[in-house]
């Protein structure tokens, strides 16, 4: 690897170049973690059920898709640099991402067929770009304190994306049942992600460079078939406790970030205002533009772990109380301090995956590289998270008089327990 000087090697603009690729990934993760469930369930007709296995399926195709892309990226690095995925991956994601709000209400089994099939092709391509764009971190910079300037101003890119997401929405989708100004927003974001995954890709520089591969055997299988694939993924877990505790830790918390996220329209539905879910959705991400410096400023001067038990204790009171709140409007701002905490708490698990790498990379005395297997892992982990939510919600959703409120406080509570006993020990 590239031997790391002791002040950061990254400007500004390479920087806010890299933070463009996740304003255009957060045009598509905004618009499928926040309105995608509701679009099926309110316009397509879809029940809940059926509206939730659909996230399933496509998290079933991402368990195979993720480790082969991970593992084929990490070793064809030396020649198709990471940054050249986002250029392919991320505008094809942008296209089947309009296609996925574009279908009319079908009968019988056609617009399950269709919706299963957009969705599944969708979260491969998203994972084609993502997956390799999360591991420039490591690539871009060795240093810690790059690594965690990239993590931060990343974070804003997303808030960004998120932000101009949740207007669009908000402007084009009016109360939340015209699936028309979902299928407008969904095109119009589409467009404007395109030249942000090309300024990612083409405005930043891969500086740290894995070695050749040679001498003792490594932690991952060089072959890219599906059963090597898992074998590699299996050695790097039992290699890495760095690694199993970040996992762990994304799972619990990522499923209550995902439910609270997902939740918004059906929670203000239940108060009479669906209205005001629309507009709610504009707050995670302002609040991860607002915050996310001051999360990493806290990391950095208290300690990523410390700070991410903090958030998730942070975020689960706040959870309990919008559960225990009969009234709109402390569910409103206990949801919103919610929101806050966990945005704190993506901010240092992004950052912290770096530290897994190393961890990997270390471990192999030939010097291969790991980032992107690693961030397949990460990112599966997270979209284990995004395909568990739904399930919770749907379940909530059949039992009648029952808040989808309850369904985020167990998760909540569930999280804090694994935090607290299982969280990463870097600092």
């Amino acid at each position: 690897m590239g031997s790391a000087s002791t002040r950061n090697v990254i400007g500004r603009r390479e920087r806010w170049s890299y933070a463009a690729g996740d304003l255009g990934f957060n045009f598509i993760w905004q618009s499928t973690e926040f309105y995608l469930l509701f679009f099926y369930v309110r316009h397509l007709g879809l029940s809940p059920p059926v509206a939730s296995a659909v996230f399933l399926a496509g998290g079933l195709v991402e368990w195979i898709a993720d480790p082969l892309i991970g593992v084929i990226a990490d070793r064809a690095s030396r020649h198709i640099p990471l940054r050249y995925w986002v250029a392919v991956g991320g505008p094809i994601a942008a296209a089947l991402l309009a296609a996925t709000f574009s279908m009319p209400p079908l009968a019988g089994g056609s617009t399950i067929a269709l919706v299963l099939i957009t969705y599944c092709l969708l979260r491969i391509a998203y994972s084609v770009g993502n997956i390799p764009y999360g591991a420039l971190t490591a690539r871009i910079s060795p240093l810690r304190g790059d690594q965690l300037a990239l993590s931060s101003v990343r974070m804003q890119g997303a808030a960004t994306g998120g932000l101009i997401a949740a207007s669009v929405y908000v402007a084009l989708a009016g109360s939340g049942a015209e699936g028309e100004g979902f299928g407008h927003g969904a095109l119009l974001l589409a467009i404007l992600s395109v030249p942000a995954f090309l300024l990612a890709a083409f405005g930043v520089r891969e500086r740290v460079r894995p070695g050749a591969d040679a001498g003792r055997p490594p932690l991952s299988s060089p072959t890219g078939d599906a059963p090597s694939a898992r074998i590699a993924f299996a050695r790097l877990l039992r290699a890495s406790p760095q690694l199993r505790r970040l996992l762990a830790t994304i799972l619990v918390s990522g499923t209550t970030i995902t439910v609270l996220d997902k939740s918004l329209l059906f929670t203000f539905e239940e108060f009479g205002v669906a209205r005001m879910g629309v507009y709610l959705a504009l707050f995670p991400p302002l609040a991860l533009l607002v915050s996310a410096p001051i999360w990493a400023a806290l990391g950095a001067r208290l300690g990523r772990s410390p700070v991410l038990v903090a958030a998730v204790i942070l975020q689960t009171g706040a959870i309990a109380a919008a559960l225990l709140s009969s009234t709109l409007y402390p569910v409103l701002i206990a949801t919103a301090v919610a929101i806050v905490a966990g945005e704190g708490a993506s901010v240092m698990l992004w950052s912290l995956a770096p530290e897994a790498v190393s961890e990997c990379e270390a471990l192999d005395a030939n010097g291969r590289g790991y980032a992107v297997q690693v961030y397949a892992l990460v990112n599966l982990a997270r979209k284990s998270a995004q395909v568990l939510a739904p399930q919770a919600i749907a379940i909530t959703l059949m039992i009648p008089h029952a808040s989808v409120r309850w369904a985020t406080a167990a998760i909540a509570a569930t999280a804090v327990l694994v935090v607290l006993a299982y969280a990463p020990t870097k600092r």
